[in-house]
């Protein structure tokens, strides 16, 4: 069956705004030549979620649900685009399925519930900016932040992994923040080095990043950004305190209850038993003071110990292994 459809034309300077987020729905735009770009604002800030071009259509979801904008366009190049109204587009249905039109509203209401992840990805983007002098690790956040936007927006599941082409991220690194990514590789090495993500090739045998849980790395963004606001005068966790919070994680590693503790005296025996270096451990672990509700300091009856969430305690350890190697990289 053919499908009729008519529209109304327009032409749109470079830069002019076709509409807003939050604007009412006049209808679905057809790309007939130019370019256009999808974008969200935060505090005067843009950040660019797509490109579309020639060929393409922007404002379907509004069509199926009704709902407002739910992200901004304009003009990247002189471009002509076609309206298809509300009334044009309910002839059209006429002539569609009724399963249809319910698949599509259900897709529309899924990608509405996607770019309100993508709204607090930016946000958290925009916020890791801050004002004044840079944050500690700011840029770090800033390119973690957009790793997890691109899960959401480009990533592919391949088996139980979320799969993101590393091309994706340095593309993404230049237009949004525009930025260097000469450290990208090392940044993914230390993400990879402490369990985080994985490298692999996705399925057309590009270079990729993976992990099998897509916000992993707003986890690290916001465990980075807490430590370092509550430990202004030190942002920073040592080596030597990464391999004794290893130390007490093997320690502690079949223990049957929900939250665990280890004192440092039981600690250091344990490491000089691995022949590892104990010499800093005692001034060392002060600097876990601040570090968060899944590992605390406690007060044993020979000095002080560690006390954690079991549930919790890997990937916090994960964390201070990446801040670590951050500091050491002079990210910071």
């Amino acid at each position: 069956m053919e499908l009729a459809v008519s529209g109304t034309n327009q032409i749109i300077k470079p830069g002019q705004v076709l509409f807003k987020s939050g604007d009412k729905s006049d209808g679905m735009y057809l790309i007939r030549r130019g370019e256009v770009c999808v974008y969200l604002e935060q505090e005067g800030k843009e950040v660019v979620l797509a490109k579309v071009g020639a060929g393409g259509m922007i404002g379907e979801m509004s069509l199926f649900d009704q709902q407002p904008r739910s992200a901004s366009v304009k003009a990247q190049t002189e471009a002509e685009v076609t309206l298809i109204s509300q009334d044009d587009f309910g002839k059209l249905m006429k002539q569609i399925p009724k399963w249809f039109v319910s698949l599509m509203s259900a897709l529309s209401s899924r990608l509405r519930t996607t770019n309100e992840r993508l709204k607090n990805l930016e946000s958290g983007i925009i916020s890791a900016s801050g004002g004044g002098s840079m944050a500690p690790y700011a840029n770090v956040i800033k390119q973690l932040h957009i790793m997890v936007l691109l899960m959401h927006k480009d990533g592919e599941k391949i088996g139980k992994d979320w799969v993101l082409r590393i091309s994706s991220i340095e593309s993404a690194l230049k237009e949004i923040l525009q930025a260097d990514t000469t450290r990208l590789k090392e940044l993914i090495e230390i993400l990879t080095t402490s369990g985080l993500i994985a490298e692999r090739l996705d399925n057309y045998k590009n270079p990729a990043i993976a992990t099998a849980n897509r916000t992993i790395l707003t986890t690290m963004a916001n465990f980075i950004s807490d430590f370092c606001k509550a430990n202004a005068d030190h942002p920073y966790v040592s080596a030597d305190v990464v391999v004794m919070l290893r130390t007490f994680e093997k320690m502690v590693a079949t223990a049957p209850y929900e939250t665990v503790s280890a004192g440092l005296d039981e600690m250091i025996k344990e490491g000089k038993r691995a022949n590892l270096v104990t010499d800093n451990w005692g001034t060392e672990i002060t600097t876990l003071a601040k570090a968060g509700e899944s590992v605390k300091i406690v007060k044993t009856s020979t000095g002080l110990g560690l006390r954690a969430k079991k549930a919790e305690l890997a990937l916090f350890v994960q964390c201070c292994q990446v801040l670590a190697a951050l500091y050491k990289g002079k990210f910071n």
